[in-house]
């Protein structure tokens, strides 16, 4: 039973990675709980779905019912937490030791989870994931800012460098991913093509893992790599 924080600058395809990375994992018989605490909910646009009030990350924060009655369910092996679909901000006056549990039952309650971290380092969701995970994954992301965010953060990625596994999410065909990694002296594990149709294919709620094509096998292969570095 793990915890996988996925993080990085915004627009370094994060949410896009989470979502497809937990219904890959879903596949493979384990069951996963993918975490969201963003105010604008993306990842309820990319599956499809309304997360309602009861079955939201924030009733799971208030506690009183067990997770599994406040999960929503998306697939038999695949469970979300997400920020409430009518909400234009994320609001939650929860505490440290609410986070913590909740990530805690969350842990024993599904093989994998993993938690669609916001860039702001200072999110409480996203510091506790972060400080609780056993493997960060770090989007490099595809735009000059993805290095400005790296360098601002210096500090906090320090702490997660252990745990940390780089992820070169090309987002764009139109950036020098390699001259970025050389600027911030590291070496992704994991490359995920970029894939042109991504944003048609999103606005139809389909997934990228198992687009068909040799783009969408290579894509498959990338996540499957993922998925094996991460020993899931």
């Amino acid at each position: 039973m793990s915890i996988c924080s996925i993080w990085g600058a915004p627009q370094a395809g994060k949410t896009t990675l989470a979502v497809n990375l937990a219904h890959a994992v879903s596949r493979g018989d384990q069951s996963v709980c993918l975490i969201s605490p963003a105010a604008y909910s993306e990842l309820s646009a990319l599956l499809g779905v309304k997360i309602p009030e009861e079955h939201s990350l924030r009733a799971a924060l208030r506690g009183g019912t067990g997770i599994k009655q406040t999960v929503c369910r998306i697939d038999e092996l695949f469970y979300v937490l997400a920020a409430p679909t009518e909400t234009d901000v994320f609001e939650s006056d929860c505490t440290d030791e609410q986070v913590k549990t909740l990530l805690e039952l969350a842990r024993l309650t599904f093989d994998v989870v993993i938690v669609d971290c916001p860039s702001q380092p200072d999110n409480l969701v996203a510091a506790w994931s972060l400080n609780k995970a056993d493997t960060v994954l770090l989007c490099l992301g595809g735009h000059v800012s993805g290095a400005l965010w790296h360098m601002a953060n210096t500090r906090a990625l320090q702490t997660v460098r252990s745990r940390a596994v780089y992820v070169s999410s090309e987002v764009t065909s139109d950036f020098d991913y390699s001259a970025m990694c050389r600027l911030l002296d590291v070496t992704p594990a994991i490359t995920i093509p970029y894939i042109p149709e991504a944003p048609f294919l999103q606005n139809e709620e389909r997934l990228l893992f198992g687009l068909p094509g040799k783009k969408g096998r290579a894509y498959v292969d990338a996540i499957n790599q993922l998925c094996e570095v991460m020993n899931l």
